[in-house]
């Protein structure tokens, strides 16, 4: 990540945070620092751990919030692309020039809705997760506004109680909705544990997962009955990856073939100022 951008007429504490050289403590803060030894390590060991195990990632945007950051993972790490929490997020991204982009949340506002089916036209593949059957009749009719298409995860709750449907009756509900409505195409299941990512004890996230992974098994031996087999299961984060592997092995022989998508972040700070947040070539304080 050898980048070397023009800094000539930028003030350092207005435009930019340092200059490349600057000892640490004459960073104007607050700014974000990246460690790109560690950086570029950790995206690595991550991208060279989920190709060992035949599983696709993809990174999660919400954390660096760079497309800088988001281009090295994919060409260092192998991401297949990122993921966001919110449209305006995924926007930055498409127009930052990634191709494949999930938002992994639900977008009711119909105002998001129209922006979410634009973006495919600036040349990204979108992805979007869906618990309530209602939501698909909007999302539908933006995309055909619009001409464009918008692929469809079902979201589970595993157990974090925050979004997704419980029960399979309900994945196959909307799963069978997406598939029969215009400009959108039902591509698999969202399964994301959030709340086993931080616990601390191995036996509690392997728990943890064991019941979300009977829980994906039974919701895709259904869609595979009804003709729906989902093409991926996505789930998995920094703190169970190394569990995923498991995941990604039963999941493949219920509804093969299928690959899995691990949700991922992969930053860290340090005291380098020449690894000052970059965009578009440009250094930027983070306030």
């Amino acid at each position: 990540m050898n980048i070397k951008a023009d800094l000539a007429g930028y003030e350092v504490g207005f435009d930019i945070p340092a200059l490349p050289g600057m000892d640490e403590k004459d960073i104007q803060t607050p700014c974000l620092i990246l460690d790109l030894d560690a950086l570029e390590r950790n995206i690595k060991k991550m991208g060279d751990y989920a190709k060992a195990h035949g599983m696709r990632h993809r990174s999660h945007g919400k954390m660096h919030k760079s497309v800088d950051v988001q281009k090295l993972q994919e060409e260092l790490g192998g991401s297949v692309g990122v993921c966001c929490q919110k449209v305006s997020e995924a926007e930055v991204f498409a127009r930052g020039g990634i191709k494949d982009i999930l938002v992994t949340n639900e977008v009711r506002d119909l105002a998001k809705i129209d922006r979410l089916a634009r973006m495919p036209k600036l040349g990204s593949t979108v992805t979007v997760c869906v618990d309530d059957v209602t939501n698909i009749a909007d999302l539908s009719a933006a995309a055909q506004k619009h001409g464009t298409e918008l692929g469809i995860f079902v979201e589970i709750d595993c157990g974090a109680g925050r979004c997704g449907v419980k029960t399979t009756e309900a994945v196959l509900e909307i799963a069978k909705a997406a598939a029969a409505a215009p400009n959108l195409t039902f591509k698999g299941i969202q399964a994301y544990q959030g709340a086993m990512q931080h616990m601390d004890s191995f036996e509690d996230r392997k728990a943890k997962l064991d019941a979300a992974i009977a829980q994906v098994n039974e919701a895709v031996e259904a869609l595979d009955a009804i003709g729906l087999k989902p093409e991926f299961v996505s789930g998995g984060g920094t703190g169970s990856y190394y569990f995923d592997r498991i995941r990604a092995s039963i999941t493949s022989s219920s509804a093969a073939p299928m690959r899995s998508w691990m949700p991922i972040t992969a930053a860290s700070t340090t005291k380098r100022a020449s690894a000052s947040t970059r965009a578009n070539g440009k250094t930027r304080s983070s306030s």
